[in-house]
């Protein structure tokens, strides 16, 4: 895939990635504005830093993309007709490749962990069960090996962090 085209891909994660943290700006102030904090004032709320943040890496971005689009003797429709195309046919070429796959896998995994599990279960709860999904999709071994491991694993990470260093889990 041509540099060009990676650009062009990039800025528009960055673009989506831009909008998620404005998202989440805008929902802590929104928590930071009902009981028991109630800071109705966007410009003293705790969500008004990753608000701007999310604006500005959406501003940025989509300058990025511009940039990615200037070609001598196209326009930018043409050029991003031709990077869309060039993007579409790298997905077909690799949608085979089980390196990828797996990858995706794993990422998505990694997802469920982070957006699901941490949101409904508590810390050493999502993350036995997040261990034990990664070892089993891995194939480290049995899968009773892989839950004891996993449990042990996040004994000592309570231990080492809660109790030792003093430092508070999610």
């Amino acid at each position: 895939m041509e540099s060009k085209t990676k650009e062009m891909v990039f800025s528009f994660a960055l673009i989506i990635a831009g909008i998620y943290v404005m998202i989440e700006g805008i929902r802590i102030y929104l928590r930071a504005a009902s009981a028991p904090y109630f800071i109705t004032e966007f410009s003293v709320s705790p969500g008004l830093i990753p608000t701007i943040l999310g604006a500005a890496l959406i501003f940025f971005s989509i300058l990025f993309l511009f940039t990615t689009l200037k070609r001598e003797g196209h326009g930018k429709a043409d050029v991003l007709k031709m990077q869309w195309s060039e993007f579409v046919s790298w997905i077909k070429a690799n949608s085979k490749n089980m390196d990828i796959a797996f990858t995706i896998g794993a990422v998505i995994i990694m997802g469920i962990y982070t957006y699901v599990l941490m949101e409904i279960l508590p810390f050493w709860a999502a993350s036995i069960i997040f261990l034990a999904a990664i070892f089993c999709y891995l194939r480290s071994g049995k899968w009773w090996k892989n839950l004891i491991i996993a449990v042990l694993g996040v004994v000592a990470i309570v231990i080492i962090f809660q109790y030792c260093f003093n430092a508070a889990l999610p």
